[in-house]
C-alpha cells in the first residue's frame, strides 16, 4: 500500500510539474512577443512622430515642377492669343482729315462693289458713319478705332457681296466717339420700306475695347439684307470662315413669299348633283417644307466680332519650362 501512494505521490508531482514547466513557457513565449510587438509600435511610433514634425511644404522639387507647369500653360495661351488674334483688325493711328478721306474712298468703293456685285444698295449710302459726313472731323483719339470700326465694316460688306444677297437694307455699328451721348439712326438704305426696321448705332463708349485684365473685347454689328436662302447660307458660312473671330448672336429671318397655300381641289358628287370645289385642309406642320425653297428673305442678323488682348513681348519671348 505504502509502495502505491508513493506512485501516485511521485506522477501527480511529475504532472504538477511539467504544468508548472509548461506555464513558464508560455509565459516567456508570451513575454518575448509583446517585446517584439512593443518595440514595433514604439518605433512606428517614433516614425509617426518624425513625419508629424517635418516641414514638407514647400517642397523645392514640387516648387519646380509647379513654375514649370506654369510657364508652359502661359506660353500655351501666349500662342493662343497670338493665333486668335493674328488676322484681327487693328487701330490705325492717323490724322481725323486722312480718316474722313478714308471713309468718302471707302464708300465709294464699297458702292462701287456692290454695283458690280448686283446687290442693291442706297444711293450715298453711308454705311452706319453718317454722323462724319457733314464735315466735322472726329477727335483725334476716337481715330484709330474708328477706322478699325471702317476696316470690319468693309470686310462684312465684302462677305454680303461675294455671298450674292440682292439687297442691303441697313448697316449699324457701335459708337463711342466723345460726341456720341445719344443713340442715333443709321441712315436707312431704302427709307420708306415699311417691312425694312430702323437700325440704331447703339452707344458705347468702351466697344472694342479689351478691359484690363481681360483676354478679349468685342465690337457689336447689325446687318439687314436681303437674299435667296441660299445666299443667307453662303453669309452665315463666309462669316464662319474669315479669319477675323467673328460669333452670330442673332438671326431674324422674314420671307417674302408665299411657301404654302391652299390648293383648289374637286370633291367627287354623288349621282346627280354637281361636283363642288372646295379648298383642302393646309397640310399638317409635321409635313410642310420649311427650306430647300431657296426663297427670298429679308434677313437681320447680329454679330459680334472679337478684338484678343495681345500679349505682351516678355511674355511671347517665354519658352515651355522657363521660369522667370
Amino acid at each position: 500500500m505504502q509502495s502505491r501512494r508513493n506512485i501516485t505521490v511521485i506522477v501527480a508531482s511529475v504532472f504538477i510539474g511539467l504544468l508548472f514547466a509548461g506555464a513558464i513557457v508560455i509565459l516567456v513565449r508570451g513575454f518575448l512577443q509583446f517585446s517584439e510587438v512593443e518595440s514595433a509600435l514604439r518605433q512606428t511610433r517614433a516614425q509617426l512622430e518624425t513625419l508629424y514634425g517635418r516641414k514638407p511644404f514647400p517642397s523645392q522639387a514640387n516648387l519646380k515642377r509647379e513654375k514649370e507647369n506654369i510657364a508652359s500653360i502661359q506660353q500655351d495661351l501666349v500662342e493662343l492669343q497670338g493665333a486668335l488674334g493674328a488676322a484681327q483688325v487693328e487701330p490705325v493711328g492717323q490724322s481725323p482729315a486722312v480718316f474722313i478721306n478714308q471713309f468718302f474712298e471707302t464708300q465709294k468703293e464699297l458702292l462701287s462693289r456692290a454695283r458690280s456685285a448686283g446687290v442693291a444698295v442706297a444711293k450715298n449710302y453711308d454705311f452706319s458713319f453718317g454722323r462724319h459726313m457733314g464735315g466735322n472731323l472726329p477727335a483725334s483719339h476716337d481715330v484709330p478705332r474708328l477706322t478699325q470700326q471702317l476696316k470690319i465694316v468693309e470686310l462684312l460688306c465684302g462677305i454680303l457681296y461675294k455671298a450674292g444677297v440682292s439687297k442691303l437694307s441697313g448697316l449699324a455699328r457701335q459708337e463711342f466717339e466723345v460726341d456720341s451721348s445719344v443713340a442715333v439712326v443709321a441712315k436707312p438704305a431704302f427709307p420708306g420700306r415699311s417691312a425694312e426696321q430702323e437700325l440704331k448705332n447703339v452707344n458705347d463708349p468702351n466697344a472694342g475695347m479689351v478691359p484690363p485684365g481681360q483676354l478679349y473685347g468685342r465690337w457689336h454689328f447689325v446687318l439687314q439684307f436681303s437674299g435667296r436662302e441660299s445666299a443667307v447660307m453662303n453669309v452665315l458660312n463666309g462669316l464662319a470662315k474669315s479669319q477675323v473671330f467673328m460669333v452670330v448672336t442673332r438671326l431674324t429671318l422674314e420671307g417674302d413669299e408665299k411657301l404654302f397655300e391652299r390648293k383648289e381641289v374637286t370633291v367627287a358628287a354623288k349621282a346627280g348633283e354637281e361636283p363642288l370645289a372646295v379648298k383642302a385642309p393646309p397640310v399638317a406642320k409635321d409635313y410642310r417644307v420649311v427650306c430647300g425653297r431657296d426663297a427670298l428673305m429679308n434677313v437681320r442678323l447680329e454679330l459680334d466680332v472679337y478684338q484678343f488682348a495681345k500679349p505682351l513681348a516678355a511674355d511671347a519671348a517665354k519658352k515651355p519650362g522657363g521660369v522667370n
